[in-house]
């Protein structure tokens, strides 16, 4: 299409005696249509523009896009191009796509009504959103957990690394800590950890473990209708909002965890800076008629058992295996399993603590204690081969060189290997695998009495690593590196 100004253009250049081809290259026109327009004298006229005879291919299967989307709302463009191919669409997705938007478009929107909400009347939680954040050991996807009191706009977020029934009754808990007491009702999602099945209406099937909470606690249950957000929208309006803000702001600080309680320090460091002075007057007047919360109850806020310790040393919480020592082998031990922690207790003779494992993935190959499998390894070292937790033996990757160099001598390597692991009781791993790559170096005849003598300093006559000469660095070199100070006659 040529405009006016270009019309006139072409016809100003033709008169300062530019060539029709010199016209076409400096405005970038067909040198056809530079020609037409020197030859005449009216501009271009456009009329408008003719109906295309070509068949709409999406227009049979617009009603069935319509039928579909008045049953299931929230329905994709791409759900419904693939139910349109079923019935004999042969068009593009990219044409369901612009359709649908168009048949979306004409539809009334959906009117959203503020609420309001007596002191104390409810709390609402929710436990979806995930962030993945820096610890000290590498990056982790942690679980958010989020509790509000809707009447004054009270917030709070924990952290977890699994969403278990105890995870989310932590979060609970920890909610009603910080608010100064419990509400009536909570109102949350149907977590599969806490409903069994869902009913018609408001009704349920809980798990008996949520069902025991909700007695010990008192507090009326206001679940949520499937994928209607909007009955929590104070909570899950603000739990992606405060998602997106801890993402950024562990970014832009370069904040790294320790583990959980640095995490959820610095979590209550942030909602207790950012919440509105509004709000800490209004939860004052909510206190009033927030219930007294109950005391923490590992019964209720646990998963609780007693098993005896199993022939392969392990004791199994939901699906994964915890190691036990193995003088816990075949005794009744109880299980103490939180959110974040397993404890296993001794049955009988005062029940003290035996071990404290950290709370893994369901279904993992478990949490396996070198502590507790070196002395039974030790016994019968051929059983390393094809251990099924072999990997656990090799923490680095010089622990396998170590383990090659014993091989290639050839005496016992299984059984010299444990040993050296063994030394576990008297320092660290990290200390041993710096150990072992001195040892490989020396390439002595008896390298875990050489390991030994590294790490526990007990320096035989006949170790080759006393001829190790310590390094001696020669600083002279570096003194045409320093600036001379000029003589100031002082």
């Amino acid at each position: 299409m040529v405009t006016q100004y270009m019309f006139n253009r072409v016809r100003q250049l033709k008169a300062l005696g530019m060539s029709e081809r010199q016209i076409a290259k400096e405005l970038k026109l067909d040198r056809k249509t530079v020609a037409k327009y020197i030859e005449s004298n009216a501009p271009p006229k456009y009329g408008p523009r003719r109906k295309s005879g070509k068949v709409d291919p999406f227009a049979k299967f617009e009603v069935l896009a319509d039928s579909l989307l008045a049953k299931v709302e929230d329905l994709t463009a791409a759900e419904i191009f693939v139910a349109a191919k079923e019935e004999g669409y042969q068009g593009c997705e990219r044409t369901v796509e612009r359709r649908v938007g168009q048949i979306k478009g004409r539809r009334p929107k959906e009117r959203f009504f503020e609420q309001e909400y007596e002191p104390g009347e409810q709390s609402q939680f929710d436990f979806k959103e995930s962030v993945t954040v820096p610890f000290l050991d590498g990056p982790r996807l942690i679980h958010l957990h989020f509790g509000t009191l809707p009447f004054s706009d009270f917030y709070a977020i924990k952290g977890f690394g699994l969403k278990t029934y105890e995870a989310f009754m932590d979060g609970v808990h920890s909610f009603f800590e910080s608010a100064g007491g419990m509400t009536a009702n909570i109102r949350f999602d149907n977590l599969a950890p806490c409903v069994r099945r869902v009913l018609a209406g408001n009704e349920r099937l809980y798990t008996p473990a949520f069902e025991k909470a909700a007695a010990y606690y008192g507090f009326g249950l206001l679940p949520c209708a499937p994928a209607k957000g909007s009955d929590k929208g104070d909570v899950e309006r603000e739990i992606r909002t405060h998602a997106r803000r801890l993402l950024n702001l562990v970014k832009i600080s370069g904040r790294t965890f320790r583990d959980f309680d640095d995490l959820n320090a610095w979590l209550a460091d942030y909602c207790a800076k950012y919440l509105p002075a509004k709000t800490a007057q209004l939860l004052e007047e909510e206190r009033k008629h927030l219930n007294p919360l109950p005391p923490r109850d590992d019964e209720v806020l646990c998963k609780v058992k007693v098993v005896p310790g199993s022939k392969h040393g392990t004791i199994t919480i939901a699906k994964t295996p915890y190691s036990i020592p193995d003088e816990m082998i075949g005794v009744p031990c109880r299980i103490v399993a939180s959110a974040y922690e397993v404890k296993i207790f001794r049955v009988g003779g005062g029940g003290e603590l035996a071990y404290v494992h950290q709370r893994i993935p369901e279904g993992s190959k478990g949490s396996i204690s070198l502590a507790h499998v070196l002395p039974s390894l030790l016994r019968k070292p051929g059983a390393m081969v094809r251990w099924a937790h072999k990997e656990l033996l090799f923490p680095a990757p010089i622990f396998k060189r170590y383990y090659a160099h014993l091989k290639r001598l050839g005496a016992h390597p299984e059984r010299e290997y444990l040993r050296a692991l063994n030394l576990i009781q008297h320092t660290t791993l990290g200390e041993i695998g710096a150990g072992m790559e001195l040892v490989i170096e020396a390439d002595g005849a008896h390298p875990f009495e050489d390991l030994k003598d590294v790490l526990l300093g007990e320096h035989r006559p006949t170790s080759p690593l006393l001829h190790l000469e310590p390094i001696r660095p020669q600083l002279s070199i570096y003194d045409s590196l320093i600036p001379q100070l000029e003589e100031t006659g002082t």
